[in-house]
């Protein structure tokens, strides 16, 4: 009787214990319910700022601005997250280049309260384009230029 007592003692105990551990997996496999998606064009055309000159040309992206806007979607599509942030309306990108063709920073306007996210995802797509650029020139001298290029942001959500 005592070795029937203490075997079902320990199986009650075992169960116990087993039906915690099936608890706490279930707990750790949470579903997606939801997804964001962020949908962007850039069909304005690239402006270049005035170069205070009498001969200029302007900074050039290796096959032209269509090329640029092809390589940098691609590389925007991998860096931007869409579980971060949601971003909505038209912003500008400000690309400095420099007198050696490299591009130097960017900037992003309008500044928005927490767009630092989008900043960063934004550089790093930038970065992410390692063609240099054949730089702007005044009376035939390279010199550091801007070039500003709209982008029209729209987040869709929609759940599962």
């Amino acid at each position: 009787m005592k070795k029937l007592l203490l075997l079902l003692l320990c199986s009650c105990s075992f169960l116990q214990a087993q039906y915690l551990i099936e608890d706490n997996d279930i707990t750790e496999n949470i579903k997606e319910t939801g997804r964001q998606i962020i949908s962007y064009d850039m069909n304005n055309p690239m402006e270049f700022y005035r170069l205070k000159c009498d001969n200029a040309t302007y900074a050039q992206f290796p096959g032209g601005e269509n090329a640029f806007k092809k390589v940098l979607s691609e590389h925007m599509k991998s860096y931007l997250d869409s579980g971060v942030y949601s971003v909505n309306g038209t912003f500008e990108i400000i690309l400095f280049v420099t007198k050696d063709g490299r591009l130097q920073r960017i900037q992003l306007k309008p500044e928005v309260p927490n767009s630092n996210f989008l900043y960063r995802d934004l550089e790093l797509s930038v970065r992410s384009v390692k063609s240099n650029w054949t730089p702007a020139e005044c009376n035939g001298i390279p010199v550091d230029s801007k070039i500003r290029q709209k982008i029209n942001f729209r987040t869709d959500g929609f759940d599962f």
